[in-house]
């Protein structure tokens, strides 16, 4: 992993489950980008697994109750690590397909330092860097002027 870079003012942040793509504009008008990839088990078997269920001193005891517990924990760390990127920002602006963002919206709500800023939150289907870095940076760069034509 990069060190987070400590210029930057503006944050685009695209997130879902799997992963987050964090672009960041410094002071210099300079566009970075990070891939940040989740560690978080969605579906997970065990060799030979017929039920959900359990059988212990004749109690039945329900598994489902124990991921949904290790899905929460896991994606709570992945929220932590996301926000724990961000560096001195002025605005940020958070994008996904899902709850997630509004999940990372709140996480970033309980830190201090960031519970000031302004916080855009938008809905977007999968977007490529490029595009994230647009929303950071509206405005095209300027064309040349093009072909003149000649004259006779």
């Amino acid at each position: 992993m990069k060190k987070k870079n400590t210029n930057c003012l503006q944050y685009a942040i695209w997130i879902d489950l799997q992963k987050a793509v964090i672009a960041c504009k410094d002071d210099a008008g300079k566009l970075s980008t990070e891939t940040f990839r989740s560690e978080i088990d969605t579906r997970v078997r065990f060799d030979g697994e017929g039920s959900n269920k359990n059988r212990l001193f004749g109690a039945t005891l329900n598994q489902e109750k124990h991921a949904q517990n290790k899905l929460q924990q896991q994606r709570k760390n992945y929220l932590k690590e996301v926000v724990g990127k961000l560096a001195k920002a002025e605005s940020v602006i958070i994008l996904g397909p899902a709850d997630t963002k509004y999940e990372l919206h709140k996480e970033m709500e309980k830190k201090k330092a960031l519970s000031q800023i302004p916080v855009q939150v938008k809905s977007a289907d999968k977007m490529k860097i490029h595009e994230l870095k647009a929303v950071l940076n509206p405005d095209p760069p300027p064309r040349s002027a093009g072909r003149i034509p000649r004259t006779k």
